[in-house]
């Protein structure tokens, strides 16, 4: 996540997208509530329907768009990867794929010049009414951390 620190700037948008009442799968939106307050970055918390938000986003005009969103290729629960946009159309990694690359397409179409991340957070735990696994609160505590340090 190194590599994207010289894209965050004030004009950046953190996109939180996920469902909080199936374990791992809330690790973006709860990562935009533990970060209200503590940044200057603008905040949207998606839950599962990040086509809803594209407006606000684009209102906001930022520089850097950064979703983070629950993922699965098949690594160890809890570890974080920053996945290219790219990426999206090729392999399954995220349980929102059909709205996450509208989501990007229509972004790009009407923010030619921003720069869009992906960090995805591998789960363990996606049962409904199910707590995040622990490995996946420290993966969101090292986000809190990485963000509110900038």
């Amino acid at each position: 996540m190194e590599n994207i620190k010289k894209y965050l700037k004030v004009k950046t948008a953190v996109v939180g997208i996920g469902n909080t009442f199936k374990g791992d799968d809330g690790v973006g939106p709860l990562l935009i509530s533990r970060l209200k307050g503590k940044t200057e970055f603008f905040l949207f918390d998606c839950g599962e329907v990040p086509e809803n938000y594209v407006q606000p986003i684009i209102e906001s005009a930022p520089e850097t768009v950064i979703i983070v969103d629950a993922s699965d290729w098949g690594g160890r629960p809890g570890e974080i990867r920053l996945i290219e946009k790219d990426e999206i159309k090729n392999f399954g990694f995220s349980t929102h794929n059909a709205s996450l690359r509208l989501f990007f397409e229509y972004l790009q179409k009407q923010l030619p010049s921003v720069n869009i991340f992906i960090i995805g957070v591998q789960t363990g735990i996606r049962q409904l009414m199910q707590p995040l696994s622990p490995e996946v609160d420290i993966a969101l505590n090292n986000l809190v951390g990485f963000f509110t340090e900038l």
